[in-house]
């Protein structure tokens, strides 16, 4: 007779009390096990089969009190903090565009635009943050050969003439999460797992090089390099954590030379002009110095004073796009430094707190998504803060859920929907099983004849 049978009745009443389905299994498998072995026991000091599976019943306690306790213990916890700082987020970034779309041509229109996308956005995020993230781990394969496709079609059909950039930038964005899925996938596997890793970053650094923005080929390129140096660090590969770094580093070095070899005459060029802007200060340089002039002449508090040499005319109109690339520019000028200051301390605690639950998760495939993604929010986010402070070596994509940008708000809030994920139910995810599962040394225990049930989580 199957164990599953004897103790079907006491494990049904059990499973009825746990409402979070996800976790049902596992419980149930944790308790049947546990279950056995006291009816063995019994059985070892004599105790006919039947009596001792009555007896492990009564050991293990009320089916109902045990279902009420663990379904109390093992729920998801969601993470209120950055869930108030992404509603924050979004409503500042909206009140921002409102604002801004008073005082830019077209701007009113754009901000309505942005509520539709906000509220789309809003949607991507809600179906990231209840998606079983180790989907990442089981089909990163898929999902990459997949995200490729996408990419390549939205650079092919995207129509650069009427929107001045190439939208196959946003999908890009999400390379630095599906490789740590990779990742995750060539654990153990040597230096044939880091190997086909290294290769993985292959194709969207083309992809990058394709649609020729530097912005995006350097957070994929930073990404995955820092994801495999933590990875081969914590020794997930089961190399020699000295041998597999130095290739590491010499094989980026090689790859990044290379590339500046095959630079032309022209990005040479812009690279003197990016270091220096004043080689050129009406031509190539002409943002880089226009933006130093406008934040020398921003105060702490309110409007910044005249800029001369632009007469009496107002920041909306000699600062282009000052709702996308250059926000944090246009606001520094027209409210202060304080607001500047006010939008970094923001983005920061969200940051360190994003670090901080990431560090506690106990799966690989949970530490690596998480540290995938807050690279690429905060990579974003520098690269578009020094920007915006007049250092233009990368120009700008996006200040996430702030800027204007329907297909970068998306984006964005998936990422952070998965993130949110992680945090949610990562301290039930087992690498063991690669699903979400809960090991039984941290459920039940088994000492001196009794079943004890562990019935607060481990964090």
């Amino acid at each position: 007779m199957p164990q599953s049978n004897r103790f079907a009745d006491y494990l049904e009443i059990i499973r009825q009390q746990i409402r979070w389905k996800r976790v049902q299994p596992y419980v149930l498998q944790e308790i049947e096990n546990h279950l056995t072995d006291q009816k063995d026991a019994f059985e070892r000091n004599g105790i006919d089969e039947e009596t001792a599976i009555i007896k492990a019943k009564a050991e293990m306690g009320d089916p109902v009190v045990v279902g009420e306790q663990l379904d109390r213990t093992h729920r998801p916890k969601p993470d209120w903090p950055l869930l108030a700082m992404t509603a924050i987020l979004i409503f500042l970034g909206l009140s921002i565009q409102f604002i801004i779309g008073t005082d830019i041509y077209n701007g009113m229109e754009m901000f309505y635009k942005q509520v539709i996308w906000a509220g789309l956005a809003a949607i991507v995020f809600l179906v990231a943050y209840f998606l079983d993230f180790t989907i990442l781990g089981k089909y990163s394969l898929i999902i990459y050969l997949l995200l490729v496709a996408i990419t390549l079609s939205d650079y092919w059909f995207s129509d650069v003439r009427t929107t001045g950039y190439n939208t196959a930038i946003y999908p890009l964005l999400l390379f630095p999460t599906i490789f740590a899925g990779l990742v995750y996938r060539m654990r153990n596997k040597e230096y044939g797992g880091l190997v086909l890793c290294g290769a993985a970053v292959i194709v969207p650094a083309l992809l990058g090089l394709l649609i020729h923005n530097s912005t995006v080929l350097f957070l994929i390129g930073t990404s995955c390099l820092i994801i495999l140096t933590v990875a081969i660090a914590k020794g997930w590969f089961n190399v020699r954590k000295l041998y597999a770094l130095i290739i590491l580093y010499l094989s980026s070095a090689v790859t990044f030379s290379i590339m500046l070899f095959m630079m032309n005459d022209y990005a040479w060029n812009r690279l003197h002009v990016v270091l220096n802007p004043s080689l050129d200060p009406t031509g190539a340089g002409y943002i880089t110095t226009l933006i130093q002039r406008l934040l020398l002449h921003s105060r702490l508090f309110g409007e910044g004073l005249p800029v001369s040499d632009y007469g009496q005319y107002p920041i909306s109109k000699i600062l282009p796009e000052a709702n996308t690339d250059f926000l944090l520019t246009y606001l520094t000028y027209k409210f202060g430094w304080i607001l500047f200051i006010g939008i970094i301390l923001i983005f920061l605690a969200f940051i360190v707190r994003s670090v901080i639950i990431s560090k506690r998760q106990k799966s690989v495939l949970g530490q690596l998504v998480s540290l995938a993604i807050i690279l690429t929010l905060v990579l974003q986010f520098l690269t578009f803060v020094t920007s915006n402070l007049g250092f233009m070596l990368f120009g700008p994509v996006s200040l996430p859920l702030i800027s204007y940008g329907g297909r970068g708000l998306l984006i964005n809030m998936c990422l952070i929907g998965f993130l949110l994920s992680i945090f949610r139910t990562g301290s039930l995810v087992s690498d063991d099983t690669e699903v979400a599962g809960i090991k039984s040394s941290r459920l039940i225990q088994y000492e001196n004849g009794k079943i004890i049930i562990k019935l607060k989580a481990t964090q």
